[in-house]
């Protein structure tokens, strides 16, 4: 203690005995003199900084330091001595702090009693040390000054690092609807919109809640009288009401927060349950109703609007996209029933063959969406006939040669008639009708292609076709008895047919006959 200043045991600060239960500003001090632990309290002692007081922790050693320093992180000021287990003992703690325990936040203001082990011009140059006081010159006011000073500096560095951390959390909330509005923008269905919607909400923000999506018909100010409101997915206990319209008892809990988001035209935070709102320009309101408290950050609520708004476009698209592709399955059955009413014998050929080209694709692992395209295309496969003459197309019993080689031409013609159409599923139809008459091992028509050089769509509707051929009557023959048929395709496994698809027939046997009872075609006249 010899050589410090007695005014540094005054107390020249008025007390403030008001100051708040506040977190306080961690001070650690290390130094092995308990004295200047004792001195540095009472220099210390109620001094407050931004309205929060001063909480004095010790340590006596470098080692007892890194201990403590491993465990918190909140020490926002150490005052270190650098001789104390060893010479250098203080000097190897501020080294730990920044190198190993990558501290970079706290300020460390190095003490010491002897300046010559430890010169200042060195320390500062090699140490990231913040301040250097000799223990002589630190008066009372002097530490006073240098604690809130560099207490300013700390609070400076967390306000930026919180702000930093904002920003990244932000960043991280948008790349998550970003991500998460990608994934319902690849949705197909709407009954498969709704669940992505939901899901990539919980995803989002946690939400382990109960939820729903709704679509609300009518109730474009309020819901009155006769509106309804349709479950497009749900989870939970709500799973039950999938595909089917929210009934009063369900209703009543969130009818008060749904009038307020649809007048509003707003998501709403209720105490119990959150209704996130989206309608999209031309679309009916749509619903997002989460059941369970959801108290959110306003960052946090931020991101779910921008979300809703991103499915209130998506919402939009798949609607747009929907009726472009309906539109596109009603001209192709139109084009398919010219066909139809060409041939006196194809009957309900098209729409089996769409049900058996389906069931194929998904059969084999085909996803959802490729099998939808596949299955609009199919009843394209034999638009090519429509150039070939009556006389070949109508013909009772077996086609010569001749009349043979015209009635394959209808392959080719019918892939020039669709290959320059721009849709996704006439290009599918394209392929399907060059590629329907080919087979595994080659000896199809008309290039000849084997194996999977036949795309799969080729393939699919290759057995589908044969399939339903042989099941039922055509003008040049009787329908043939089921079990011929089915030993027909079993025998045509690696020649005619690709085997995988034959097993997958085989597997979906059931259904196939299923669509033929379904599908009947009508007696004549």
């Amino acid at each position: 203690m010899s050589g410090l200043d007695d005014d540094w045991l005054e107390d020249d600060t008025a007390g403030d005995a008001g100051v708040a239960q506040v977190e306080p500003w961690n001070v650690l001090v290390v130094d092995d003199e308990p004295d200047i632990h004792h001195v540095t309290r009472l220099a210390l002692t109620n001094i407050s900084f931004l309205g929060r007081p001063l909480n004095i922790i010790s340590c006596y050693s470098g080692r007892e330091a890194v201990a403590l320093l491993k465990e918190r992180h909140d020490i926002a000021l150490m005052l270190l001595d650098v001789v104390m287990e060893t010479e250098d003992a203080g000097l190897k703690v501020a080294r730990i702090i920044r190198e190993e325990l990558h501290n970079h936040c706290i300020r460390i203001i190095l003490r010491t009693g002897q300046p010559g082990v430890a010169p200042e011009r060195h320390v500062i140059e090699s140490y990231d040390i913040n301040d250097y006081k000799a223990k002589t010159e630190l008066t009372r006011d002097k530490l006073y000054t240098a604690v809130l000073g560099t207490l300013r500096s700390y609070n400076d560095i967390m306000t930026i690092e919180h702000q930093r951390r904002m920003l990244d959390a932000n960043r991280r909330g948008l790349i998550k609807v970003v991500d998460a509005s990608t994934t319902i923008f690849r949705q197909q269905s709407i009954e498969q919109f709704a669940q992505g919607v939901l899901e990539q909400l919980q995803a989002l923000l946690f939400f382990e809640q109960e939820a729903l999506y709704v679509v609300v018909n009518g109730g474009m100010t309020a819901l009155s009288h006769g509106d309804q409101i349709k479950v497009m997915y749900a989870t939970g206990g709500y799973q039950d009401y999938c595909g089917r319209v929210l009934d009063d008892a369900a209703l009543t809990r969130f009818k008060a927060s749904i009038d307020e988001a649809i007048q509003a035209k707003r998501s709403v935070y209720a105490a119990d349950h959150f209704v996130g709102f989206f309608q999209a320009p031309h679309g009916a309101v749509n619903l997002l109703i989460i059941d369970g408290p959801v108290e959110l950050s306003h960052p946090d609520s931020d991101l779910v609007e921008l979300f809703c708004r991103n499915v209130a476009i998506a919402y939009e698209n798949l609607m747009l996209n929907k009726e472009i592709e309906d539109t596109q399955r009603s001209i192709i059955y139109q084009l398919s029933e010219v066909v139809e009413n060409r041939s006196t014998d194809t009957g309900k050929h098209i729409h089996r063959m769409a049900e058996f080209s389906y069931i194929l694709a998904r059969e084999i692992g085909l996803d959802e969406e490729e099998a939808q395209i596949i299955k609009a295309a199919s009843p394209l496969h034999d638009i090519g006939k429509v150039g070939i003459p009556d006389r070949v197309l109508n013909k009772p019993g077996r086609l010569d040669d001749e009349e043979r080689r015209v009635m394959d031409t209808h392959a080719e013609l019918g892939y020039k008639m669709l290959k320059d159409a721009k849709p996704r599923i006439l290009q599918m139809a394209a392929t399907i009708a060059y590629e329907h008459h080919e087979k595994w091992d080659g000896s199809g028509y008309p290039r000849g292609l084997k194996g999977e050089d036949i795309h799969i769509a080729g393939r699919i509707i290759a057995l589908a076709d044969v399939f339903d051929a042989l099941t039922h009557a055509r003008c040049y023959k009787p329908a043939w008895p089921p079990e011929d048929v089915i030993k027909t395709v079993k025998d045509g496994s690696g020649t005619h047919f690709d085997p995988q698809l034959v097993e997958a027939f085989m597997r979906a046997l059931p259904r196939f006959e299923a669509v033929v009872e379904q599908y009947v075609d009508k007696p004549e006249p």
